[in-house]
This record gives structure tokens, C-alpha cells and sequence, in this order.
């Protein structure tokens, strides 16, 4: 794992500009956060010039945020996606998007960064999110309890290793009796079936924290549909929804640290 640095002078000059590339929502404001923290490495002198942009549905797109760095000056971009996993997004749809923006801008010295992976200030947070719900983690009062990290997840199984990952951690730091990964699509187990196997194990209380970035469709719609589904099934258990990750300056520091591996 990278450790937090500030960039060096050295850094900051191969650093010209950075975008973020996050996915996209039908729900404008979902991309909100990401913004924000662009602003956020501009004025923390990361990078002179950070914009943000999107691969569908929200804009600008990522073309129209190149430009706009083009447009302040930048002769190089640092490419961060904005996703938690190396997924589909990344893989195949953002490659195909940075080649649009290579042709249309030649003289553009453009490299993508890592997606953030797991990183331990990501850790911190998603640990934050589920002691806002539960402040005292693990078995409580002889209540049997778990831990459920809701993730979209990806065909590229391997991807998905970033988040079992946080789910060990995350288990380990609140010693929760119980804990499970479990996926809105793409990947087994679904969340609806974790929620069941682990009633089954006999929990009565699942701390259920969405591994999400962005509240778009899928926060507002869907996992509140899954979740009040499950309370239905379970009338006796105790289901609490914890907060997504949402916007938090540590995100400087693990965009700050992808990046910063373009350099090492």
C-alpha cells in the first residue's frame, strides 16, 4: 500500500492536471461530492488546475473536463477514475473515452491512474459510516450481530478483491461476530440471499454499510427497495443502513496517493 506524500515539486510538474472520472447518474447532483473534491486538490496545490467529469449520463463529459484544463493551461492530465473497484468502467469504457480525448487533443500528454483500490484512509471512512449507525460494534446485550458490505460489484470477478478486502478489515477492527461482501449485481452472493444466510447464522442485527461513492439511482432506488424487502422477510431483525462514503477530505489524500504512483 502507498502511503500518504505530498507531491514534490518534480511530481507536481509531471501532475499539470488532474480530472476525476467518476460514472455518471441520471440523478444529476449524484456526482456532487466529486466536484467538490476537485476543488479540494486545487486548492491544496495537488495538482494547478482539477476538474471533474463523467463517463455517461452527467456532465461534462470527460472531453468537455479536458478542455477545460486545456483551456487553463494544462499541457499534461493525470486521468483518476473515481471508482472504488477496477471494474467494467475502468477496464473497457474508460480507455475507450481517453482514446476520444488523445485524438482530439495531440499535443496532450495524458496517463491514468489507479482506481483507488483499498487504501487505508478509504478504511477509515467506511468505518466512520458504520459507527454513525453503530456505535458499539460486535455482540451486544447477547444479540448476535453482522456486518454487510453492499458493493455493485463486476463480471471481472478478480476486480471485486478491493472490497472483500475492506469487509476483512472492517471485520477485524469492529469485531462483528458475522460479516459478509455481498453484491447488487454481477456477483454472488447477492445482498438479498447475505441478508438471509446470515439471519440464518442466527443474527439479529446487520449493520449494512452501501460501498458506494455516489448516491445516485442505485442508493435512492434500489438498495432501500432490497433492504425494505428484508425487513419484511425478517420482522425480528434489526436492519441498520449506515451512510454511503459520500464526500470526506481524506478522499484528497487517496486520490493524492493514486496519483502519486505515476511518479514513484
Amino acid at each position: 500500500m502507498v502511503r500518504f506524500r505530498r507531491p514534490t515539486p518534480a511530481d507536481r510538474e509531471l501532475m499539470n492536471s488532474i480530472v476525476l472520472i467518476g460514472h455518471g447518474s441520471i440523478h444529476s447532483d449524484s456526482g456532487a461530492s466529486m466536484i467538490r473534491l476537485a476543488a479540494r486538490l486545487r486548492e491544496r496545490n495537488i495538482a494547478p488546475i482539477a476538474e471533474a467529469g463523467f463517463l455517461n449520463f452527467s456532465r461534462p463529459t470527460i472531453v468537455e473536463a479536458v478542455a477545460k484544463c486545456v483551456g487553463a493551461g494544462a499541457t499534461s492530465v493525470v486521468i483518476q477514475p473515481y471508482f472504488l473497484i477496477d471494474g467494467v468502467y475502468v477496464q473497457e469504457d474508460l480507455p475507450t473515452d481517453v482514446a476520444k480525448v488523445a485524438v482530439q487533443f495531440p499535443q496532450l500528454t495524458i496517463r491514468v491512474a489507479p482506481c483507488f483500490g483499498f487504501h487505508e484512509k478509504l478504511a477509515a471512512i467506511a468505518l466512520e459510516r458504520v459507527q454513525t449507525v453503530d456505535p458499539a460494534p460486535g455482540a451486544a446485550n447477547g444479540t448476535q450481530s453482522a456486518l454487510l458490505v453492499m458493493a455493485h460489484g463486476t463480471p471481472l470477478e478478480y476486480a471485486n478483491q478491493p472490497v472483500r478486502q475492506m469487509t476483512a478489515w472492517l471485520h477485524a477492527k469492529t469485531g462483528y461476530p458475522l460479516a459478509a461482501t455481498a453484491y447488487l449485481d454481477c456477483n454472488a452472493p447477492t445482498i438479498a440471499d447475505a441478508i438471509d444466510d446470515l439471519a440464518a447464522q442466527g443474527a439479529r442485527k446487520i449493520v449494512a454499510l452501501p460501498y458506494f461513492l455516489h448516491r445516485g439511482r442505485h442508493l435512492r432506488q434500489d438498495l432501500p427497495q432490497l433492504l425494505a424487502d428484508a425487513r419484511r422477510r425478517h420482522p425480528n431483525l434489526t436492519l441498520l443502513e449506515a451512510p454511503h462514503l459520500d464526500y470526506d477530505l481524506r478522499l484528497v489524500d487517496v486520490i493524492t496517493d493514486r496519483v502519486s504512483e505515476l511518479t514513484l
